[in-house]
């Protein structure tokens, strides 16, 4: 009898979701996979062996194969909602620098960010404000230079005529300011100019 046996290589599913597939150029649905050999038998997989290379993200369209770093670009979904996230966490930044509780700041705060698209309310405010300042920093930086510089001037306009409804910035506030421009990806000019037209329009 011809006994026939060697090796193959399966593939796992470990998790779905959505991603910008570089191949379809839009949103898709896909699949992290981990390949794994296996001893056959009549072609049949019997004996999971070792893993085999990275982990890979499949499009469920296309079928295209890529490293897991693809899942690190933005979705289109992800990209509308940026103006919104960013302003969210540049706002309570500079909240968190100032009176934290002056209801006409939170008041603003809520409002900006339900303008700019975001389901937003004092609640969700309260639980951004419990977030780790460093967190909130890195998810900045990681995530502005999905955006025009004009919007990210923008929000940091915002979030500064946030701070001054209380008064005049205070130097805690305006160090903040001076950090989420930074992490906004603007140069200290921007940052400058931004902050010289929110005290002119709040008339401090």
């Amino acid at each position: 009898m011809l006994i026939i046996f060697g090796f193959r290589v399966v593939y796992f599913t470990l998790d779905r979701g959505v991603f910008h597939c570089p191949n379809c150029g839009g949103d898709r649905d896909y699949r992290r996979r981990q390949g794994r050999n296996f001893f056959t038998l009549f072609f049949i997989p019997l004996l999971p062996l070792n893993r085999t290379g990275p982990e890979i993200a499949e499009c469920d369209t296309c079928h295209g194969r890529w490293t897991t770093a693809v899942l690190a670009v933005p979705t289109s979904a992800q990209l509308g909602a940026m103006p919104g996230t960013l302003l969210r966490m540049a706002v309570v930044q500079v909240l968190r620098s100032g009176d934290v509780t002056f209801p006409g700041a939170r008041e603003r705060a809520v409002e900006v960010v339900r303008q700019a698209g975001a389901d937003y309310d004092t609640a969700a405010l309260d639980a951004d404000l419990g977030r780790s300042f460093d967190d909130i920093r890195v998810e900045m930086a990681r995530s502005a230079d999905t955006l025009a510089p004009e919007a990210r001037e923008n929000i940091l306009r915002a979030a500064a005529e946030i701070a001054l409804l209380d008064g005049p910035l205070t130097f805690s506030e305006e160090e903040t300011l001076n950090a989420v421009g930074a992490d906004l990806a603007l140069t200290r000019v921007q940052i400058t100019g931004v902050l010289s037209l929110a005290r002119e329009s709040s008339g401090h």
